[in-house]
């Protein structure tokens, strides 16, 4: 997402970490409660933490392995094994390596 902001006179732009595509609803209804993306998240984010950047560090093969059981690649991870179907898999992997940029900054408050 860019941002643009007029300063001292001065066109300035901000580059935010955005996902590439929207998140599938599948990530909506399964991941977004202990996950977050951009800062933005569930009521338990800070219990999956952001997955910001999780696509310039993971690749297809990782991320697979670990969602089908997340304790074979992190063996203190306490994201549980999900029920998702074949085809929401595939939806969560693409999106997941979207997410390639790093997190943007907290608003100032």
């Amino acid at each position: 997402m860019m941002k643009s902001a007029l300063v001292g006179g001065v066109l300035a732009l901000a580059v935010t970490a955005a996902p590439a595509a929207d998140p599938p609803a599948v990530y909506k209804t399964k991941c977004e409660l202990c996950h977050s993306i951009a800062g933005a998240g569930g009521l338990k984010k800070d219990l999956g933490g952001p997955l910001d950047g999780v696509g310039s560090k993971r690749d297809e093969a990782w991320l697979r392995a670990y969602f089908a059981d997340p304790k074979s690649k992190i063996p203190d991870a306490k994201m549980p094994k999900m029920p998702l179907s074949a085809a929401e898999w595939d939806e969560m992997v693409a999106f997941m390596l979207t997410l390639t940029g790093p997190a943007a900054p907290a608003p100032a408050k």
